[in-house]
């Protein structure tokens, strides 16, 4: 049995209290470019299982399925999404995985690992998500989780036309400071934060884009090649968490 405090937090959740109001459908995720496999998730996979190397893993908004399905050999793979199109895609992806579009599915559940992948960014109240991934794990858990980065570079540069602000879905934009608080707050120690690097080009003027992949692009690619986090959180466009829950 889970606590009266998690039973509170999966009837807000099953009540959509937690969902944004636009569906995510097959539209949405060819718009971001979404749809499909992609290095980053590549990369976020290898930096996941370097700290969880066995176990039983939760997709918590898996998207398309991409990320998820690398979880195989040693891991008992879930995928949870209340989208209709992001659960069948995944069951496509990935069919070695338990998918599920109801909360109180996976309630019961002890995970070693909890993945939420630009999805927290989306929720009105992201700090009860993060409170229920407590729920979710067990002790000693990791929760690693990617958010748009409010306190990078990237912002800095940008300002209006950055790119968190492209997608009106995008309704949770925090501080950095405010994710580790809210991270803090819900019971987990945080382990490691980084960046996936400056990849939204053009960010100066007056110079080709080509010459500005050749001087940005080489951060990102240089993580995915070492297999971890190497640049600070300040210096990307996105903001990476990686963090142990409290015994």
């Amino acid at each position: 049995m889970y606590s009266k405090r998690s039973q509170k937090i999966s009837r807000k959740h099953s009540s959509g209290e937690q969902t944004p109001s636009e569906e995510f459908s097959r539209v949405y995720y060819q718009s971001n470019k979404q749809e499909g496999d992609r290095i980053a998730l590549g990369f976020y996979y290898r930096l996941a299982a370097s700290y969880v190397k066995t176990g039983r893993v939760l997709g918590y908004g898996c998207g398309t399925g991409h990320l998820i399905k690398r979880f195989r050999e040693g891991y008992e793979a879930w995928a949870y999404d209340f989208s209709t199109y992001a659960t069948e895609s995944t069951r496509f992806v990935a069919p070695h995985a338990h998918i599920c579009s109801d909360i109180q599915s996976i309630m019961d559940k002890s995970f070693h690992l909890i993945l939420s992948i630009h999805v927290l960014e989306h929720l009105k109240n992201p700090l009860e998500t993060i409170q229920l991934s407590t729920t979710l794990l067990a002790d000693n858990g990791v929760l690693f989780f990617v958010v748009p980065n409010v306190s990078g570079f990237g912002h800095t540069i940008k300002k209006q036309h950055w790119s968190g602000y492209r997608d009106p879905s995008h309704v949770s934009l925090m501080p950095a400071k405010q994710w580790l608080e809210w991270t803090k707050l819900a019971g987990f120690h945080i382990l490691e934060t980084g960046t996936d690097g400056l990849w939204d080009v053009p960010y100066l003027h007056h110079i080709p884009i080509w010459i500005q992949k050749l001087l940005f692009y080489p951060m990102p690619a240089l993580q995915v090649i070492a297999g971890r986090l190497i640049w600070p959180y300040q210096w990307g466009e996105s903001f990476i968490v990686i963090a142990r829950k409290k015994r």
